[in-house]
């Protein structure tokens, strides 16, 4: 098995600070920060209305669990895709709170457009298939299973798998495999199963996967150091080789999404506000070689669960900013990306 760790850390990259001189109350009532000036942050859900299932702070407390979440310095969250974009660009799915279940909802990328429920159940980790299936976890029946459902009409769900603990799916772009991850009590590891055929492999360690370009052996992961940071790695499975994209003594990583054209991974990882002086989860941008890490938010509110666009231009992603509440909401941004 190859292994290949290239370049790491945060060495280069420029990390602005917000100024102190504003209160933290009203930055966390702002929709933009100084440093997002030129995103153009547009609100595209209400979360009083509506309110967004994102990714929390300290989710897990049980050890073996703790294995298999994001972890940064001074910070622990939960990880897993909220938010999906439809493969032609026009929709969105995300989680939503309804009768006291997280349920899946679709609804246009557009700001002010209404939503359909589309599971009925307790669903989390959401995945929208080439086969115009939303894939997710349903946690109805106490365990975890996988599960998919109609993105457009029905509400009848075929359940994957059975009887253990799986989470995360993730289709590949040819819709071969089905890629989600597995605990147990040694951990998460990461499975596949054919579409075709059925047939289960357990593929590799960590959690979190997601395919990377056509080809489907191949996807991007996460996995703990042995310090419990976080970290990016590319894992070709046909060739058996291994390469660390991203890891930071100093912060987690988790939650890729690769651009439509192959250039860019999308990340989540921990940074410290100056305003309130706590860890907040940011989105951050890699080059697919695992250079020129850029941070996008800045926050103090937690950002999470990034998505682009079908055409490159945009970056949607879930954030609890600028409600007093702290609930979260979808947001779209300009991609301030080469």
């Amino acid at each position: 098995m190859k292994v290949t760790h290239l370049a790491l850390g945060l060495a280069g990259v420029a990390l602005s600070v917000m100024s102190s001189s504003c209160g933290g109350t009203k930055m966390f009532l702002d929709s933009v920060v100084p440093q997002e000036q030129g995103l153009t942050p547009v609100k595209l859900t209400d979360e009083a209305q509506n309110a967004v299932v994102g990714n929390r702070q300290n989710i897990y407390t049980a050890n073996w669990r703790a294995s298999g979440i994001a972890k940064g310095k001074g910070l622990t969250w939960d990880t897993g895709n909220r938010l999906a974009v439809s493969p032609d660009g026009a929709d969105l799915a995300y989680l939503s709170v309804v009768d006291k279940a997280s349920n899946v909802m679709v609804k246009k990328t557009t700001a002010g457009s209404p939503s359909t429920q589309r599971t009925f159940r307790r669903a989390q980790n959401i995945w929208w298939g080439p086969d115009g299936r939303l894939y997710f976890n349903d946690n109805t029946g106490g365990t975890s299973t996988i599960g998919s459902t109609d993105a457009r009409q029905g509400s009848l769900v075929k359940q994957i798998t059975n009887n253990n603990d799986d989470w995360n799916p993730a289709i590949t772009y040819d819709g071969s495999l089905i890629y989600f991850t597995r605990y147990d009590a040694s951990g998460p590891s990461i499975w596949s199963i054919n579409t075709k055929s059925g047939e289960l492999t357990n593929c590799t360690r960590g959690y979190s996967p997601v395919p990377y370009g056509k080809n489907p052996m191949q996807i991007l992961c996460t996995r703990n150091s042995q310090k419990g940071n976080s970290e990016l790695w590319l894992i070709n499975l046909e060739k058996g080789d291994e390469t660390l994209l991203l890891s930071d003594t100093e912060k987690g990583f988790s939650d890729p999404a690769v651009s439509p054209d192959g250039r860019w991974i999308l990340v989540v990882a921990n940074s410290l506000s100056s305003i309130t002086n706590k860890q907040n989860t940011d989105i951050y941008a890699v080059r697919s070689d695992g250079t020129q890490l850029t941070q996008i938010t800045y926050h103090p509110e937690i950002d999470c669960s990034p998505a682009w666009s079908s055409d490159g231009k945009f970056i949607y992603f879930i954030s609890s900013r600028a409600n007093k509440d702290r609930k979260f909401a979808i947001w779209k941004i300009k991609n301030p990306l080469d």
